[in-house]
């Protein structure tokens, strides 16, 4: 086993001492896939004009994006993709991602409202139309069907 980084760019590694049993340095422990958020293994070797290095993920690649005009010159339409074999993995991740987010986004505002809840009676008489709304907005909170 080595005892040097193994991140790599354009298959030169790092290099620089490692902690017994990693493969990472301090730096590059840190770094992650720049398509995905793994965590970055080596660097991307596309060549454009200079080498790109943007850090990748074993999952992950380089493509160009061709449906875009002039998209093989330097780095224009050069993008960072996941391998296709990995792609439904990364799509799904990124989705229970976003479900996690607004469901933490719904609690809090079911947090707000419900705190609101408590003391809109002492404003609204039961005729007034916004107590109506009221009504609502508290089988809501609920999970009543109004």
């Amino acid at each position: 086993m080595s005892e040097k980084c193994t991140f790599s760019t354009y298959r030169y590694a790092c290099g620089k001492p490692v902690e017994h049993g990693r493969y990472l340095c301090e730096e590059h422990v840190k770094v992650t896939c720049a398509s995905c958020g793994n965590a970055a293994t080596h660097g991307c070797d596309y060549c454009g004009q200079f080498v790109c290095g943007t850090p990748l993920c074993d999952e992950c690649t380089y493509s160009t994006d061709k449906t875009k005009a002039a998209g093989n010159w330097g780095f224009m339409n050069h993008v960072h993709v996941s391998k296709p074999e990995f792609a439904d993995k990364h799509r799904v991740v990124k989705l229970e991602a976003a479900l996690a987010a607004k469901d933490a986004e719904i609690e809090r505002l079911r947090e707000a409202l419900s705190a609101c809840a408590d003391h809109i009676d002492n404003y609204y008489f039961e005729g007034d139309k916004e107590y109506q709304v009221v009504i609502v907005a508290r089988a809501a909170l609920k999970g009543d069907a109004a």
